[in-house]
């Protein structure tokens, strides 16, 4: 299968899982994605002959049953989604319960979906809600600015996000609600699904201490950027503190009128943390 001949749905996760590769965020299997399948986009995939028997979940999202999604699989490397779609993702559906999920296309000859499946069916779970069936779109990636953040300052979710926004001046424009930091858990594990998951909604971002980030969105390019435009200002006040010392910054009241001036309201956790020691 060619990239002209893949179907639609499957067009954007081959875009995106490009652009994660071309920008160093998906080191050999690092990094899944998942997109939750809009029926007026990709017309009806009920002709499609389920590949598997139900497999249950965790626990139970019928917030999203019956939905379809397409998810990258399991030890894939998103850098060959481009060349071999099929084999490297692959569209599953929940039951009528939420309860449990089948194959229906993809992941040839005999893969599965991410190891992180339960991380993302609860984040999506969360975010169709909270958005009002606006969001269809969850990443994780090892974006590694975002990262190195994680080793070098001891952080917390209005210190991190207050850190962002007085490093790049876009940051609170982009994520005003801020970015959730969350504590080292292990990948995969039902604990960090549930972290996630609660963290998404109330934020698009969420970091994993030590390991990499989640993000959502309306669809995979603005779910990217908001990761593309965290880790530049994470970038940014790295390579001023390798410089020998950050001597300058927003300030509280500078990313205040940011937010004000873009119309959009900054958490005030967030406004009020105290980010002095990551500037001394």
């Amino acid at each position: 299968m060619t990239r002209e001949d893949a179907p639609v749905f499957v067009r954007e996760i081959i875009k995106t899982s490009g652009d994660m590769w071309m920008k160093g965020w998906a080191e050999a299997n690092g990094g899944n994605i998942s997109l939750r399948l809009r029926p007026e986009k990709t017309g009806d995939l009920s002709g499609f002959a389920p590949k598997t028997d139900w497999i249950p979940l965790e626990k139970a999202l019928p917030g999203v049953a019956g939905e379809k999604f397409l998810v990258s699989g399991t030890g894939k490397f998103l850098r060959n989604i481009p060349l071999f779609p099929e084999k490297n993702v692959g569209v599953i559906e929940l039951d009528a319960a939420g309860a449990a999920y089948r194959q229906l296309w993809g992941f040839e000859p005999d893969g599965r979906p991410t190891s992180e499946l339960e991380a993302h069916l609860r984040s999506h779970e969360v975010i169709k809600a909270a958005s009002g069936n606006v969001k269809h779109a969850v990443i994780h990636t090892h974006a590694p600015h975002l990262i190195a953040l994680t080793y070098a300052l001891a952080l917390d979710t209005p210190r991190l996000t207050k850190l962002l926004w007085q490093s790049h001046a876009e940051c609170v424009v982009g994520f005003p609600e801020g970015v959730e930091f969350i504590p080292w858990m292990m990948a995969g594990s039902p604990e960090i699904a549930a972290a996630t998951a609660d963290a998404l909604l109330r934020r698009n971002l969420a970091v994993w201490q030590f390991h990499g980030v989640f993000a959502t969105g309306r669809n995979l390019d603005a779910a990217f950027g908001l990761i593309d435009m965290a880790d530049k200002a994470a970038q940014i006040y790295l390579m001023a503190r390798a410089a020998g010392r950050v001597a300058c910054t927003l300030t509280t009241d500078q990313v205040a009128r940011i937010a004000a001036n873009f119309k959009v309201t900054a958490d005030p956790a967030g406004l009020a943390a105290d980010t002095a020691d990551y500037f001394a």
